[in-house]
């Protein structure tokens, strides 16, 4: 249990969060304004923040999988640089390369590139298998992208459009993460050879 605390507490906040209701989400959402004014931290506790209780399930259902297929061997400081910079990346990224949106709220976007990292690294599956999955998640997000996808689908489900830059940009970081993570282990590999 211990292996995915950083998970559980994830899950556990967005919960609470929803619980606490509107006043609590209108605080740590996304809002350009807000951001502008200096309330960064909204750059991170957005994704922890959700739109409705469908909106939650489904994103708590998508951390389960990722917490299946990821290594539980990863300590419990790594896991959290993992959502830090994938929180970061996506809220910032956000910020920067979205001027018309003022508000957003949910982990799916951080989540796609959790997904990645998780399933690249994951000792449970063969390599083809971690490609594929990789391949099927970046194919998603350029469909997504493409004008054939309706970002209004599951807007009555979860209570607004699906702001698809948000997977962009978490898928992005996690490919980065996981190259970074490449080329390091290499690097390692490299340096014990010499010794």
């Amino acid at each position: 249990m211990r292996s995915y605390l950083v998970w559980l507490i994830a899950g556990l906040l967005s919960l609470l969060i929803l619980i606490a209701g509107d006043a609590t989400t209108e605080l740590l959402r996304f809002d350009r304004a807000a951001v502008d004014q200096g309330e960064l931290w909204r750059l991170i506790t957005s994704h922890l923040a959700h739109l409705s209780f469908a909106h939650l399930v489904l994103n708590i259902l998508a951390l389960a999988l990722t917490a299946y297929v990821a290594d539980p061997a990863h300590p419990w400081w790594q896991q959290l640089a993992m959502w830090l910079w994938l929180f970061v990346v996506t809220g910032v990224g956000l910020w920067l390369f979205a001027p018309d949106l003022y508000y957003y709220v949910g982990l799916s976007g951080a989540l796609h590139g959790a997904l990645i990292i998780a399933i690249a690294d994951s000792p449970f599956y063969s390599l083809r298998v971690r490609l594929l999955v990789v391949a099927v998640i970046v194919g998603k997000v350029i469909w997504e992208q493409s004008g054939l996808y309706d970002d209004m689908g599951n807007a009555e489900l979860i209570g607004g459009r699906t702001e698809t830059r948000a997977h962009f940009l978490g898928a992005a970081a996690g490919i980065l993460w996981v190259l970074v993570m490449i080329s390091w282990k290499r690097y390692e590999r490299r340096k014990s050879l010499e010794n």
